[in-house]
Protein backbone atom coordinates (compact mmCIF):
# COMPACT_ATOMS: atom_id res chain seq x y z
CA UNK A 1 0.00 0.00 0.00
CA UNK A 2 1.74 3.46 -1.26
CA UNK A 3 1.94 5.75 1.57
CA UNK A 4 0.13 9.19 1.26
CA UNK A 5 2.77 12.10 1.39
CA UNK A 6 0.89 15.13 3.96
CA UNK A 7 -0.62 17.62 2.13
CA UNK A 8 1.90 19.73 3.09
CA UNK A 9 4.20 18.66 1.08
CA UNK A 10 2.23 17.73 -1.71
CA UNK A 11 4.09 17.27 -5.00
CA UNK A 12 2.43 18.40 -8.61
CA UNK A 13 4.37 20.53 -11.23
CA UNK A 14 4.16 24.16 -10.75
CA UNK A 15 6.26 27.22 -12.58
CA UNK A 16 9.33 28.71 -10.65
CA UNK A 17 8.07 32.00 -11.99
CA UNK A 18 6.53 33.53 -9.16
CA UNK A 19 8.43 31.94 -6.69
CA UNK A 20 11.55 33.54 -8.14
CA UNK A 21 9.69 36.95 -8.34
CA UNK A 22 8.52 36.74 -4.92
CA UNK A 23 11.78 35.80 -3.51
CA UNK A 24 14.15 38.31 -5.59
CA UNK A 25 11.73 40.82 -3.66
CA UNK A 26 12.20 39.73 -0.50
CA UNK A 27 15.97 39.56 -1.08
CA UNK A 28 15.49 43.11 -2.69
CA UNK A 29 13.51 44.60 0.81
CA UNK A 30 15.98 42.75 3.21
CA UNK A 31 19.50 44.45 1.14
CA UNK A 32 17.49 47.92 1.17
CA UNK A 33 16.63 47.40 4.69
CA UNK A 34 20.34 46.56 5.91
CA UNK A 35 21.67 50.02 3.93
CA UNK A 36 19.36 51.88 5.85
CA UNK A 37 21.16 50.64 9.75
CA UNK A 38 23.68 53.26 7.91
CA UNK A 39 23.12 56.84 9.74
CA UNK A 40 24.36 59.54 7.86
CA UNK A 41 26.53 61.62 10.32
CA UNK A 42 24.94 65.59 10.88
CA UNK A 43 26.41 68.52 11.52
CA UNK A 44 29.78 68.30 10.81
CA UNK A 45 31.97 71.37 10.40
CA UNK A 46 35.27 70.32 9.43
CA UNK A 47 37.28 67.80 7.06
CA UNK A 48 38.78 66.68 10.63
CA UNK A 49 35.32 65.96 11.96
CA UNK A 50 33.97 64.21 8.55
CA UNK A 51 36.46 61.47 9.13
CA UNK A 52 36.49 60.93 12.70
CA UNK A 53 32.66 60.25 12.18
CA UNK A 54 33.37 57.64 9.38
CA UNK A 55 36.09 55.87 11.74
CA UNK A 56 33.35 56.02 14.34
CA UNK A 57 30.65 54.18 11.76
CA UNK A 58 33.25 52.11 10.53
CA UNK A 59 31.86 49.09 12.32
CA UNK A 60 28.23 49.57 11.19
CA UNK A 61 30.13 49.52 7.72
CA UNK A 62 31.91 46.05 8.16
CA UNK A 63 28.63 44.73 9.59
CA UNK A 64 26.82 45.56 6.28
CA UNK A 65 29.31 44.48 3.98
CA UNK A 66 29.27 41.24 5.78
CA UNK A 67 25.68 41.12 5.26
CA UNK A 68 25.16 42.47 2.07
CA UNK A 69 27.82 39.77 0.55
CA UNK A 70 25.86 37.25 2.19
CA UNK A 71 22.94 38.13 0.86
CA UNK A 72 24.41 38.49 -2.44
CA UNK A 73 26.17 35.54 -2.05
CA UNK A 74 22.45 33.58 -1.23
CA UNK A 75 20.79 35.44 -4.13
CA UNK A 76 23.04 34.18 -6.74
CA UNK A 77 22.87 30.72 -5.71
CA UNK A 78 19.29 31.09 -5.06
CA UNK A 79 18.71 31.78 -8.98
CA UNK A 80 20.93 29.08 -10.02
CA UNK A 81 19.26 26.74 -7.67
CA UNK A 82 15.95 27.47 -9.00
CA UNK A 83 17.44 27.42 -12.83
CA UNK A 84 18.02 23.96 -12.06
CA UNK A 85 14.77 22.96 -11.64
CA UNK A 86 12.37 21.30 -13.78
CA UNK A 87 9.24 22.80 -11.88
CA UNK A 88 8.45 23.58 -8.17
CA UNK A 89 5.82 22.16 -5.62
CA UNK A 90 3.69 22.75 -2.60
CA UNK A 91 6.76 21.48 -0.53
CA UNK A 92 9.20 23.52 -2.37
CA UNK A 93 7.02 26.64 -1.80
CA UNK A 94 7.13 26.38 1.79
CA UNK A 95 10.83 25.41 2.07
CA UNK A 96 11.67 28.70 0.22
CA UNK A 97 8.99 30.42 2.47
CA UNK A 98 11.39 29.38 5.32
CA UNK A 99 14.24 30.37 3.76
CA UNK A 100 12.96 33.60 2.92
CA UNK A 101 11.90 33.79 6.81
CA UNK A 102 15.63 33.24 8.04
CA UNK A 103 16.97 35.96 5.30
CA UNK A 104 15.19 38.76 6.75
CA UNK A 105 15.78 37.73 10.12
CA UNK A 106 19.66 38.99 9.04
CA UNK A 107 18.56 42.89 8.93
CA UNK A 108 18.24 43.02 13.00
CA UNK A 109 21.61 41.14 14.33
CA UNK A 110 23.43 43.21 11.61
CA UNK A 111 22.47 46.25 13.22
CA UNK A 112 23.30 45.01 16.40
CA UNK A 113 26.58 44.19 15.46
CA UNK A 114 27.14 47.97 14.11
CA UNK A 115 25.92 49.97 16.89
CA UNK A 116 27.83 46.96 19.79
CA UNK A 117 31.37 46.03 18.11
CA UNK A 118 32.78 44.12 19.92
CA UNK A 119 29.99 42.34 22.03
CA UNK A 120 29.39 38.75 21.95
CA UNK A 121 25.79 38.37 21.98
CA UNK A 122 25.20 40.20 18.55
CA UNK A 123 27.48 38.79 16.83
CA UNK A 124 26.43 35.00 17.78
CA UNK A 125 22.69 36.33 16.79
CA UNK A 126 24.48 37.27 13.69
CA UNK A 127 26.06 34.19 12.85
CA UNK A 128 22.80 32.28 13.86
CA UNK A 129 20.69 34.22 11.58
CA UNK A 130 23.48 32.98 8.64
CA UNK A 131 23.26 29.61 10.50
CA UNK A 132 19.44 29.09 9.92
CA UNK A 133 19.64 30.77 6.46
CA UNK A 134 22.37 28.52 5.08
CA UNK A 135 20.43 25.82 6.92
CA UNK A 136 17.20 26.51 5.20
CA UNK A 137 18.73 26.52 1.92
CA UNK A 138 20.32 22.72 2.64
CA UNK A 139 16.80 21.83 3.61
CA UNK A 140 15.46 23.18 0.15
CA UNK A 141 18.68 20.99 -1.96
CA UNK A 142 17.95 18.06 0.29
CA UNK A 143 13.95 18.18 -0.73
CA UNK A 144 14.22 18.75 -4.15
CA UNK A 145 17.51 15.82 -4.80
CA UNK A 146 16.28 13.29 -2.71
CA UNK A 147 12.50 13.75 -1.98
CA UNK A 148 10.50 15.36 -4.96
CA UNK A 149 12.96 14.60 -7.27
CA UNK A 150 12.91 18.19 -8.87
CA UNK A 151 16.02 19.04 -10.50
CA UNK A 152 16.60 18.66 -14.58
CA UNK A 153 17.24 15.07 -15.54
CA UNK A 154 20.47 15.60 -17.00
CA UNK A 155 22.33 17.36 -14.00
CA UNK A 156 24.39 14.00 -13.12
CA UNK A 157 23.85 12.49 -9.99
CA UNK A 158 27.38 12.95 -8.99
CA UNK A 159 26.88 16.62 -9.55
CA UNK A 160 23.65 16.77 -7.43
CA UNK A 161 25.66 14.77 -4.15
CA UNK A 162 28.40 17.48 -4.32
CA UNK A 163 26.27 20.00 -4.22
CA UNK A 164 24.55 18.60 -1.20
CA UNK A 165 28.59 18.17 0.58
CA UNK A 166 28.65 21.87 -0.61
CA UNK A 167 25.46 23.28 0.78
CA UNK A 168 25.91 21.21 4.14
CA UNK A 169 29.26 23.32 5.24
CA UNK A 170 28.08 26.64 5.41
CA UNK A 171 25.54 25.72 8.47
CA UNK A 172 28.29 23.44 10.28
CA UNK A 173 30.88 26.46 9.86
CA UNK A 174 28.39 29.32 11.13
CA UNK A 175 27.38 27.10 14.13
CA UNK A 176 30.97 26.81 15.18
CA UNK A 177 30.91 31.11 14.78
CA UNK A 178 28.10 31.11 17.33
CA UNK A 179 30.19 29.21 19.38
CA UNK A 180 33.38 31.54 18.62
CA UNK A 181 31.44 34.40 19.18
CA UNK A 182 31.07 34.03 22.78
CA UNK A 183 34.62 33.43 23.55
CA UNK A 184 36.48 34.57 20.74
CA UNK A 185 34.22 37.27 18.24
CA UNK A 186 37.02 37.89 15.59
CA UNK A 187 36.86 34.29 15.32
CA UNK A 188 33.42 34.65 13.98
CA UNK A 189 34.03 37.34 11.64
CA UNK A 190 36.65 35.38 9.87
CA UNK A 191 34.27 32.35 9.91
CA UNK A 192 31.41 34.75 8.53
CA UNK A 193 33.76 36.17 5.35
CA UNK A 194 35.78 32.96 4.79
CA UNK A 195 32.26 31.27 4.15
CA UNK A 196 30.91 33.74 1.61
CA UNK A 197 34.97 33.68 0.10
CA UNK A 198 34.49 29.84 -0.24
CA UNK A 199 31.59 30.20 -2.19
CA UNK A 200 32.69 32.82 -4.08
CA UNK A 201 35.79 30.91 -5.32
Amino acid sequence: MAVRRPNLFRTGPLATSRVEAFSDGVLAVVITLLVLEVKVPENLRSNAEVWAAIRHIAPVLLAWAVSFAFVLTFWVSHHYFFASLKHTDRGLLWLNGLFLLSVTLIPFPTGLVGTYPGFSAPLALLSGAMCLTSLSFLFMRVYVTDHARLMLDHIPRRQLRAALIQSAVAPCLYALAVGLALVWPPGAILIQVGVLLLFVL
